[in-house]
């Protein structure tokens, strides 16, 4: 009798718990009624502002791409407040400068560019503004200040320039070893990479990802990061699939920077549905959560590479400390 009470008990934990995660999440979400609207509005910008971004990153954008986006980000900038962060409004500048510039060298005219000109003259000024969005150059200088270890952290970008080559098996093997560096709680070691080189299996599994569209058909290889469910156990344990995958799948992208081989990670927000699809067509088991794909390869050549800037946000904005000797949290 006790053991089945026990049972019962753990059973229910299961709903409780998810009924808790539900009601958080619906609670504090980004279209949640009860959210702050300035701190949605940060992240709406900052989510349309990289779509931009990621445009002008390809090898041909279009001429004129994303108007509907522009217009959105113009206005929503002019209703933002700026006392949250100004990171929004300068990297919306910044996106904006680049824009422009990409269409005078194509000599492009537009009404829609006269009127991004004419915005950015005048919010700039008025609300003294640092653009810094767009692209950027990687020049060996800007890391020289930092010791060899930090310098591969912080000079990793996301790539979506790829030359034409496959990875030999040895150094998709070598990656995956050095990935396996990561922490897992336990060492359970629960994440799996499957990777991929066959054109059909890619173009079904990014499709079915559906945020690679501009430059799906230049990724001649493809991880698509799991965690098997069956390391994890009780309801406290609902969240850990994730946290050692992104680990593990971190861990992937920097042993490709140390490798001089680009990547490119590629949300798996997907629904179940879409989920048992990926399963399918990778071969991977219905007991696996996925984590994300990359895309991974050799780099085109630094004179053709065109990367996006992706500013930080400030560090005040990110780092609250409890120091010793301060009283506080700063």
């Amino acid at each position: 009798m006790v053991e089945l009470v026990s049972k019962i008990q753990k059973v229910s934990l299961f709903l409780t718990e998810y009924c808790a995660d539900a009601f958080t999440y619906f609670r504090y979400c980004g279209i949640s009624p009860f959210q702050d609207k300035t701190r949605k509005l940060f992240y709406k910008i900052l989510i349309e502002a990289h779509a931009l971004e990621k445009g002008l990153s390809l090898a041909n954008p279009r001429s004129l791409f994303g108007v509907a986006k522009i217009r959105f980000l113009m206005k929503a900038v002019e209703r933002y407040d700026l006392s949250f962060s100004r990171l929004p409004a300068e990297k919306v500048c910044g996106i904006f400068h680049t824009y422009l510039e990409m269409h005078r060298a194509l000599g492009v005219e537009n009404p829609l560019l006269d009127e991004m000109a004419a915005f950015l003259d005048r919010y700039e000024k008025t609300n003294a503004i640092s653009p810094d969005g767009g692209l950027r150059r990687l020049e060996e200088e800007a890391y020289d200040a930092f010791p060899d270890a930090a310098r591969l952290l912080v000079s990793r970008h996301s790539n979506r320039m790829f030359a034409e080559d496959f990875l030999p098996r040895a150094d998709v093997e070598q990656i995956v070893r050095i990935a396996q560096s990561a922490p897992s709680q336990c060492n359970r070691q629960s994440a799996k990479a499957y990777f991929f080189q066959n054109r059909e299996d890619i173009d079904r599994l990014l499709k079915l990802q559906a945020g690679s569209a501009g430059f799906s058909g230049g990724v001649n290889n493809l991880f698509v990061i799991t965690s098997d469910l069956a390391a994890w156990g009780g309801a406290q344990q609902r969240n850990q699939a994730y946290v050692d995958g992104a680990l593990f799948a971190m861990n992937v992208m920097l042993a490709c920077h140390a490798m001089e081989v680009a990547s490119c990670p590629l949300n798996l927000a997907v629904t179940h549905k879409v989920e048992k699809s990926i399963k399918q067509v990778g071969g991977i088991g219905l007991d696996e959560r996925l984590i994300m794909m990359i895309a991974v390869g050799r780099p085109v050549s630094r004179n053709k590479l065109k990367v996006a800037r992706s500013p930080r946000r400030p560090l005040h904005e990110i780092l609250v400390a409890k120091l010793a000797g301060e009283g506080g949290v700063s």
